[in-house]
């Protein structure tokens, strides 16, 4: 119970796609989030079996403190471009930039 995790795609090119990444309150009391950055997060995409990018890796995050309090029922959505991509087999793993919840993960496996 708590926070969970839903991620989807949509293709937006032949070497592009469109993540979606939907974090819901499934519980029936509300739950805070903390950002202790701008990063709201955080991603690792393999082709192949083979990891090619992080997007937190070499960037910088304006540093802020957010708590979002979430209440039953309601979601925290953010929309993630993948473009450029190389022909193959990609997964992807999300997760929510906040220690305190470390499961609130998904992943998914798409060809380019």
């Amino acid at each position: 119970m708590g926070l969970e995790a839903k991620l989807t795609y949509s293709e937006s090119g032949p070497d592009s796609v469109m993540l979606h990444f939907v974090v819901e309150n499934n519980s029936d009391a509300s739950e805070m989030v903390t950002f202790r950055s701008g990063q709201r997060y955080d991603y690792i995409l393999y082709r192949d079996g083979v990891r090619i990018e992080q997007f937190s890796e070499g960037k910088m995050f304006t540093m802020i403190y957010e708590e979002i309090m979430v209440e039953p029922g309601q979601e925290l959505s953010f929309d993630i471009p993948l473009k450029d991509l190389q022909p193959g087999r990609h997964k992807v793993i999300v997760w929510l930039a906040d220690s305190a919840w470390p499961g609130v993960r998904d992943r998914l496996e798409f060809d380019i």
